[in-house]
């Protein structure tokens, strides 16, 4: 899936593909990374590969040559890791969150104490508008990154809502974050506090 991600939002970075019609796979600015080499990476996207810069920030694949993109590296042939988030991105220090966590497959997202989730446009997406309401749901999206702690096998089972009080660390630039990219912004929770599961009917607090 990662793969598959990087390479589309590359070829439509080296097709000179406008930053609106490419939303969350417009190229990044590369002050949002905390290493040095994924700034430069980042400043590189838009500039083509040539045969002398394969395995200095190029590689190729099905024919093609493409740039690297930040954070990325060859586990092998054809196969492309990513570091974790907080290793890759500039994060904010960590604090107190209280919310509603919305555990989904593919879909993981926290919603603040006392916000509401966001709109995601209804419309047909050929409408005027469509796109500009579409990519301002996808940045007021947290997606919940808790790979960090262990909850157990009830808590893990798909399609619930909990409230959450935890620490955490939440990413200090909007991006394209989580699954595909829908997410705004990425929170890691560090340390759990409370954790509750949500009544099928009336307020989640």
């Amino acid at each position: 899936m990662l793969r598959t991600r990087l390479i589309l939002a590359l070829n439509c970075v080296m097709t000179n593909i406008s930053g609106p019609a490419l939303g969350q796979f417009a190229p990044p600015k590369p002050g949002v990374f905390a290493r040095a080499e994924d700034q430069q990476r980042a400043r590189l996207l838009t500039t083509r590969c040539a045969d002398v810069d394969v395995g200095r920030g190029c590689y190729r694949y099905d024919g093609r040559l493409i740039r690297e993109y930040p954070c990325t590296y060859h586990i092998q042939t054809n196969v492309i890791g990513s570091l974790p988030t907080d290793q890759c991105y500039k994060m904010e220090m960590s604090r107190r969150y209280r919310g509603v966590w919305v555990d989904e497959f593919e879909g993981q997202r926290f919603i603040p104490e006392n916000t509401s989730p966001p709109e995601w446009p209804r419309t047909d997406p050929k409408s005027p508008g469509w796109r500009e309401r579409f990519e301002q749901a996808r940045l007021a999206t947290i997606w919940f990154n808790t790979s960090r702690v262990k909850f157990d096998q009830r808590t893990r089972q798909r399609g619930g809502k909990w409230f959450i009080e935890f620490f955490g660390r939440k990413t200090l630039y909007s991006g394209a974050y989580g699954h595909l990219g829908m997410s705004g912004q990425e929170i890691i929770v560090d340390r759990v506090i409370l954790l509750r599961e949500c009544p099928k009917t009336g307020v989640c607090r």
